[in-house]
């Protein structure tokens, strides 16, 4: 289990076990976390989230031949996000691959990284690819919200920009970091690697909003706030954002939940892909994730049952009480037969403690920042 070298000390820090890893649920304040993303920038403990490091000279050649997406054609600086298919095109974990100078950082959800890196040491071979799991070797550090320029750069002169899937090996306050742009949120969203025995002083840093973690932020940048897991969960579900575990598991097929970021059509052969090209060509799959507004107090819990008349019309992955939309908001997958007949407010039942809840189809994201 991977432990964060962040101290969470005098933050008002409120723990809590997610899937059986603990993390910081809050920091007290989780109506304030939320507003600091929107309005300014928010920054997370992401250390227990997985790292695998692959060098060799095949590195790239390889990962692209059993990933969905495009790696081979990315130079340094560069990245994709991915799955790794079993060869029926089931989801066995998403990913975020950095192309960096040496080496590739793959970034997966906590747990995943010993899974991935079994599943890819079996493809590997005949080829010169080395994985090595990383996790406890970095620190990671998210920043998000519609300030989070501002607030890296007050620790980096310049930041240099960065577009979607971007990564740039810089310093932060003398400090050897990998800042990538990534995709959490739906603001604008950075991962901030750093070694792991380096993370505790640069977190500090960035809350502070100032050059060397000193003044109140004032001129020098952007004062962070810390957000914690629930936070997140809000954010991610209000911008329709697919994670592993949750949504994405072995029931999945990417064309159901993740197709446009994640599968490339023209790149040629990978593990899974035959699945994944039939389902494309055949049209619609027959279940899509979809967003729900729930009507009650209750949240549903995973795997809940949704309901169209009476019959089983999918079921539910994710659940929390939105901001941007008053009341509960979910992801799930309804299957298609149950949305042929309307869309945006076609109305569901969902099974809720025992009882039936009204539930409606609703647009994804939830919410749109805009540019």
């Amino acid at each position: 289990m991977s432990k964060s070298h962040i101290s969470h000390d005098d933050l008002g820090a409120v723990a809590g076990d997610i899937q059986g890893r603990p993390a910081v649920l809050h920091y007290g304040d989780a109506d304030a976390e939320y507003h600091a993303v929107r309005t300014a920038a928010g920054v997370s403990d992401l250390s227990g989230r997985g790292k695998l490091r692959m060098t060799g000279a095949d590195r790239q050649r390889f990962l692209h031949r059993v990933v969905t997406n495009d790696v081979e054609q990315l130079g340094a600086g560069e990245g994709v996000y991915a799955c790794m298919l079993t060869p029926q095109g089931k989801i066995i974990s998403d990913m975020t691959v950095h192309v960096r100078g040496e080496d590739l950082l793959i970034d997966v959800e906590p747990g995943m990284a010993v899974v991935l890196g079994d599943t890819l040491d079996r493809y590997a071979l005949m080829d010169d690819v080395e994985i090595t799991d990383v996790t406890e070797r970095y620190g990671l550090i998210g920043v998000s919200g519609r300030r989070a320029d501002d607030c890296i750069q007050s620790l980096a002169d310049p930041l240099p920009p960065l577009p979607p899937g971007g990564n740039a090996e810089i310093e932060l306050s003398g400090v050897p970091a990998t800042v990538a742009r990534t995709h959490r949120t739906g603001e604008r969203d950075y991962d901030i690697y750093v070694p792991a025995e380096s993370a505790d002083e640069i977190w500090k840093a960035l809350l502070a909003g100032t050059r060397d973690g000193e003044g109140d932020g004032v001129g020098g940048g952007v004062p962070c706030v810390p957000i914690g897991y629930e936070t997140l969960e809000v954010l991610r579900v209000e911008a329709g954002i697919p994670r592993c575990t949750a949504e994405l598991d072995d029931r999945i097929i990417p064309n159901e939940a993740v197709k446009d970021r994640a599968v490339s059509f023209t790149k040629g052969c990978y593990i899974g892909q035959e699945p994944v090209v039939m389902m494309e060509h055949r049209g619609r799959p027959n279940r899509l994730l979809s967003g729900l507004v729930i009507e009650g107090e209750t949240l549903p819990e995973r795997n809940a049952v949704i309901r169209k008349d009476g019959k089983d019309a999918g079921w539910i992955t994710t659940a929390v009480h939105g901001r941007a939309v008053d009341g509960i908001i979910a992801l799930g997958f309804v299957r298609r037969r149950s949305k042929a007949s309307g869309g945006p407010g076609w109305p569901l039942e969902v099974e809720v403690d025992g009882t039936t809840a009204r539930a409606e189809i609703a647009y994804l994201p939830f919410y749109d920042p805009g540019p």
